[in-house]
């Protein structure tokens, strides 16, 4: 079986007889080669089978199968404006079918390399080691796969090189995937190690480095959306996925561009059955009106007619309000310029209102900043306030471009798209121009405030006469508005209060309360050290008092005794007639004549 062109199918239809015979005769050339060599237009290739080696290594063994195996091709599809562009590589994915249980062999590729026909061109495929897409489909703002990536040069040792050679202009044959311009290159399967695709729904990645041709994605795909392709209608064959221009595998992510590969690949498969026995020499008989060896159905998809491409434009007014800025500074650095310029571009490429847009492209057409200052009397000068209506503000005005294909003959509102793309997430849209801009002014920007319109054929052509006037102004900054009250925020905010009130009454009297027992403690000691204290003392002092009177009282006597002795004579004692007279005066003091008396006694008695 072969790819048969359109063109040949007419023909078919319109001749009979003689006509029918010259088919027969070379679908059976086909068959017969098919199973001893690969066949340049028909693409199929045959080998014996045999399980120690990998099948698309086999070489040829005269007695065919069972069973026999095919290395079909399925080709890439072209639209009517199909407008390749030259590249230096391309990275994309390849799937399996989800009801595909086995897998499938990738044995080959084949793509257009237009630089050959002048001088020798080198080529490397790689296949990434591991089984999956080569970079997390879900990517930041600088498409970077935000938890692996394995794009650029420093992750090249996570591929494994599945083939590399050199392309001369011998080398190269006339394909169908490039107008049959003579610059397709098909890999010998010999030079290609074969790489197999996990079974439902599996995904194995590919790079391809050299000078080839990729295209715009068609119909506006994304990356790793499924491509669309010409060849045999195998319920298994494998999903060729919408990768990106690789930029000589540069490690700088943002450079990847969204591209589909251009060209064939070969995948093994089963053949449908053995090869006939068919006699290389024509046969003089007349052929039948149906002959046997004719497919009864054909597999060979038409292309499908697409309507053509038109025109669309909108303009775009865009406010980014401004937190701080400089009175003297009215024009927007031109890197800030272009930053929003590459912005509007990826959003409007990767957002999902935009899907039935081709070749957008943003620029900038007006840009200023409008800062506005307020001057505050009172206490309000020293606090900082938001401005009003007519507020600070960076403002643009852009033109928005690119192509889409109306399948049901209406015109899409582009400047509706603009709007909604921008503003499904502005945060998001803020947060990326800043990434791409490290400019303080834009550090200063708010979220921001979009008005686009859609552009008619005559606007679009004065725009591409550098004759076009900005007709839509940004929208200025609204006024701050005080949010409403939220009464629930109030009632928590009281309960929080009362109860850390709560807390604090309870925490100061357990400090209180330890802090009075440790005061009365320290009293009581103080106390009694001041008892012991005066208890000491008191008795000190009645020892020195006891001590001083003791001494006098010595003294004392021993100077009245001195003193009697010297001066008076002794006294009458009571033992000589009785008693002394009653009025008898005693000289000097009475009472320590009786002291000394008592005294005297006293030391009698000891």
């Amino acid at each position: 079986m072969s790819t048969i062109s359109l063109r040949r199918r007419s023909q078919l239809r319109c001749r009979r007889g003689p006509q029918l015979f010259v088919t027969t005769f070379m679908v059976a050339i086909i068959l017969r080669v098919s199973s001893s060599k690969d066949v340049q237009y028909g693409d199929v290739h045959n080998r014996r089978y045999i399980s120690q080696e990998p099948r698309q290594l086999q070489d040829y063994i005269p007695n065919p199968g069972p069973p026999v195996t095919c290395n079909f091709a399925m080709t890439t599809f072209q639209m009517d404006t199909f407008s390749p562009t030259q590249g230096d590589g391309i990275i994309f994915a390849m799937k399996s079918q989800e009801s595909d249980d086995n897998g499938v062999k990738i044995t080959s590729f084949g793509f257009n390399v237009p630089t050959a026909k002048s001088q020798t061109v080198d080529f490397k495929v790689y296949a990434l080691k591991q089984e999956g897409f080569y970079a997390d489909p879900n990517r930041d703002s600088l498409n970077q796969g935000r938890t692996y990536d394995y794009r650029g040069t420093s992750q090249i040792d996570k591929w494994e090189e599945i083939s590399k050679g050199t392309i001369k202009n011998d080398d190269l044959i006339a394909g169908d995937t490039n107008g049959n311009a003579p610059d397709f290159y098909k890999i010998p399967f010999g030079m290609f190690n074969a790489v197999q695709i996990p079974p439902n729904g599996g995904v194995r990645s590919f790079y391809i480095s050299t000078n080839l041709l990729y295209t715009d994605p068609t119909l506006d795909a994304g990356v790793n959306d499924k491509q669309l392709l010409i060849g045999y209608n195998d319920p298994n064959v494998p999903k060729l996925l919408t990768g990106e221009g690789a930029s000589g595998f540069s490690d700088t992510k943002f450079m990847y561009k969204t591209r589909e590969f251009v060209g064939k690949f070969f995948y093994e498969t089963e053949c449908a059955t053995e090869a006939p026995s068919i006699s290389m020499s024509p046969s003089t008989s007349e052929p039948t009106s149906s002959p046997s060896l004719l497919p009864t159905t054909s597999h060979i998809p038409t292309k499908t007619s697409m309507p053509p491409t038109q025109p669309a434009g909108a303009e775009a007014a865009i406010s980014f309000p401004l937190l701080k800025c400089d009175p003297n500074q009215a024009t927007v650095p031109q890197e800030v310029q272009d930053a929003l310029s590459d912005q509007v571009t990826y959003t409007m490429n990767t957002g999902e209102d935009s899907e039935g847009f081709n070749n957008i492209n943003s620029e900038v057409v007006e840009a200023k900043v409008r800062c506005v200052q307020r001057r505050l009397t009172g206490d309000d000068s020293q606090h900082d306030r938001l401005l009003a209506t007519q507020s600070s503000a960076m403002e643009f005005s852009l033109v928005i471009t690119g192509d889409y294909r109306s399948l049901d003959g209406k015109a899409p509102d582009m400047g509706q798209v603009v709007e909604d793309s921008i503003n499904s997430d502005a945060a998001k849209f803020t947060k990326e121009l800043k990434d791409r801009s490290a400019n303080p002014l834009l550090e200063q920007a708010t979220e921001p405030i979009v008005a686009a319109r859609t552009l008619d054929n005559d606007e679009l052509e004065k725009f591409n006469n550098d004759e076009f006037e900005v007709t839509i102004k940004a929208f200025p900054s609204p006024s701050p508005t005080a949010e409403p009250p939220d009464n629930m925020k109030k009632a928590l905010l009281i309960v929080i209060l009362i109860v850390s009130g709560i807390m604090v009454v309870l925490a100061s009297f357990l400090l209180f309360r330890h802090a009075e027992r440790r005061a009365v403690e320290n009293r009581r000691k103080k106390m009694e050290r001041m008892s012991e204290q005066r208890s000491t003392l008191k008795e000190d002092t009645l020892n020195q008092e006891w001590e001083k009177e003791k001494n006098m009282r010595m003294a004392s006597n021993s100077w009245h005794q001195t003193k009697k002795q010297s001066d008076y004579p002794p006294p009458p004692s009571p033992y000589y007639g009785g008693a002394p007279p009653q009025h008898q005066d005693y000289p000097h003091n009475r009472d320590h004549y009786q002291y000394s008396y008592e005294e005297d006694q006293y030391s009698t008695s000891e």
